[in-house]
């Protein structure tokens, strides 16, 4: 079964690459309720979903433009 695109998953070395974030940044932006939190599957397993990822960087470029505007 193809997952579709809401359902996708990214482990946090993806979700790296796509915020261009540490992992302690990651980390320390969750604690303060500003970046989306992940699931776990079973154990140790953690993923983030990719369509909020994506909305959380489509948010940083509109907050971005405002804030040049």
């Amino acid at each position: 079964m193809q997952n579709q695109p809401e359902n996708e998953l990214m482990r946090l070395n993806e979700v790296m690459d796509a915020v261009r974030y540490s992992r302690a940044s990651i980390y320390r932006l969750m604690n303060e309720n500003k970046f989306p939190k992940p699931i776990t599957l079973g154990g140790r397993s953690v993923f983030w979903v990719r369509t909020q990822i994506q909305d959380f960087i489509r948010e940083q470029i509109e907050k971005a433009k405002e804030e040049a505007a």
